[in-house]
């Protein structure tokens, strides 16, 4: 496994302030928070896939938005039905339950739906790419390998699989902590190992790694601590940029 499963860690966190300027809609018939001019979508989609707060957390919908202003029409998707967990849940929250009711059978189908419903509303936009927080990193890595979108950028990602790594058919940016439980350094080995070999034919790849920083600072991350908002900030950035290399020399 290139990451191990969430835990406690994956729950926890800062929420942040701000107002979000997308709306929920009902897309395909999954809901999701959608934000950007819809006349970009032709052009620019990016698939935004939460950790396991969801598509309605403010934190999510702030980032999004953040993308939105660079041109792309943003599509969040509700991954998790009516059972979204709650940031920071009392102490008792099965998590590991949790993750065991919301496996891939259950969470690709809201990924396919929404990818149905851009083909079906906009066709195939001349560039597509995906973003993934933790959880969520697993179905930007899936989406990766099916050639719908060209680019990836994956966030503290966890319960990736190296087969589903291995099966990239585009560019993948990976920002994570030096020091993570769920991504750990043995496993974040594993990883540079398998892109070193998926580099030999032709994939782009580029890994960025923060110290003193949390699993989870790309997204609710305590951004009154300096270390932790400028890795955010610098992930939101190396992403854009490595978008935008994508669309223009990879794609």
């Amino acid at each position: 496994m290139a990451s191990l499963p969430p835990a406690a860690c994956c729950t926890r966190g800062f929420r942040h302030t701000g107002e979000s300027v997308g709306k929920i809609v009902d897309f395909n018939g999954v809901e999701a928070y959608v934000t950007g001019d819809e006349a970009n979508a032709k052009d620019k989609i990016l698939y935004f896939f939460t950790d396991v707060i969801g598509h309605n957390f403010i934190n999510a919908q702030l980032i999004a938005d953040q993308y939105a202003e660079k041109g792309y029409y943003v599509i969040a998707p509700n991954l998790y039905g009516d059972d979204p967990v709650l940031l920071n849940p009392p102490e008792g929250f099965d998590l590991f339950n949790w993750i065991s009711n919301h496996d891939i059978a259950v969470t690709q189908p809201y990924v396919d739906k929404t990818v149905e419903g851009v083909k079906a509303k906009y066709g195939q936009p001349k560039f597509a790419a995906a973003v993934g927080f933790c959880f969520g990193a697993k179905y930007a890595i899936r989406l990766l390998s099916t050639g719908i979108i060209q680019s990836a950028s994956v966030f503290h990602p966890s319960l990736v699989e190296i087969s589903e790594l291995e099966a990239i058919k585009g560019s993948l940016l990976i920002s994570a902590p030096d020091d993570d439980y769920i991504y750990t350094t043995e496993l974040r080995h594993e990883t540079e190992a398998t892109l070193k070999e998926l580099g030999k034919n032709g994939i782009k790849y580029r890994q960025v790694l923060y110290n003193s920083i949390g699993h989870g600072f790309a997204i609710r991350g305590d951004i009154s601590q300096p270390m932790t908002k400028y890795a955010k900030e610098r992930a939101f950035k190396d992403t854009v940029e490595w978008f935008q290399l994508t669309n223009d020399y990879f794609a």
